[in-house]
């Protein structure tokens, strides 16, 4: 392969973060291949979407004297070629093997972006490298690659199949699931504590925490577990379970939660998360053959109506 082979230009901020930096990377003497991953690989990215590149090195002495380490080469390169004033990103691991950065490049702006949104158009973007004796460490879970560059040296084993959309779910974990089950009347029983002490942010917090753990509950009750990224979660539910937690928070009319910062606020959004809880956990109990954490729910729920003044003596799902 001679040059590089870039997806459909659907998205004209990617492309064109894609089409300038690939071959800056692809022209240094060590590259053997490139590829993308993640939603611009699966075909399911929006204009949003990170640019997931994977990079394979050719150096097979690492440390040798006189060499440049290959993340230095990569954040000079990234420079070179988008813009020192246009990039921001930082180096979140590095070894003489491989490595990994992330960043944001706010100067890709394409003639879409400048008639619809005049200014700076940001493109998030990973970077991740291995040496070739090494580059099985850059295994994607789900498979999904769409392979840009190979210098012939190399064999990629995976390309994706072009229209093929699916998100990145791993397999669900039952020791997890039986953890988070406990775990989530472990985190409300500190409700009271940050109520009563009128902890506005802790509150918000410490709700946020939980209702993350409910999704990621859900999504196992659907036989899947979501990636560590949370710029997406739609994507892992039903319609039916989307909408009965937005409509159970009060996310659908505003976008965002009502009131937030009151007192009787923060009650009413934990007990919606019970109501769902009670909802979903029973099947995702049954599903498993998990023991469901009765003693736990009955011991908070008592708990929780004798510390908060507004806690319902009696919670109905229905």
């Amino acid at each position: 392969m001679d040059s590089p082979s870039y997806p459909p230009p659907e998205l004209p901020r990617q492309d064109s973060l894609l089409r300038t930096l690939v071959p800056g990377l692809v022209s240094l003497d060590q590259t053997r291949a490139v590829w993308l991953t993640g939603s611009l690989a699966r075909g399911d990215a929006d204009r949003w979407s990170s640019v997931d590149l994977h990079l394979v090195w050719g150096q097979d002495h690492p440390g040798q004297t006189g060499q440049a380490r290959p993340s230095l080469v990569f954040r000079n390169r990234i420079e070179e070629t988008l813009g020192k004033e246009n990039v921001l990103f930082e180096q979140v691991s590095d070894s003489e093997t491989g490595g990994f950065l992330q960043g944001i490049c706010l100067g890709t702006l394409s003639e879409v972006d400048t008639l619809y949104e005049p200014g700076p158009a940001g493109v998030l973007f990973v970077l991740s490298w291995a040496l070739s004796t090494k580059c099985a460490e850059l295994a994607v879970p789900d498979g999904a690659i769409h392979l840009l560059y190979s210098s012939g040296q190399l064999a990629v084993a995976h390309q994706s199949a072009p229209g093929i959309k699916r998100p990145a779910v791993g397999p669900a974990d039952v020791d997890t699931i039986d953890r988070q089950l406990r775990q989530f009347w472990l985190l409300l029983a500190r409700l009271p504590a940050v109520v009563g002490r009128h902890e506005q942010l802790a509150a918000h917090l410490l709700l946020a925490e939980i209702g993350a753990l409910l999704i990621d509950l859900v999504v196992s009750l659907n036989g899947g577990s979501r990636p560590k990224a949370r710029a997406r979660i739609n994507q892992y539910l039903g319609l039916a379970q989307l909408e009965a937690f937005e409509k159970s928070l009060e996310l659908r009319k505003t976008g965002r939660r009502r009131e937030e910062g009151t007192r009787a606020n923060w009650i009413g959004q934990a007990v919606a998360l019970v109501v769902l809880y009670r909802w979903y956990a029973p099947q995702l109990a049954e599903k498993y053959s998990l023991n469901y954490p009765r003693l736990a729910e009955d011991s908070v729920l008592a708990y929780l109506n004798v510390e908060l003044k507004n806690w319902p003596a009696r919670i109905t799902t229905g």
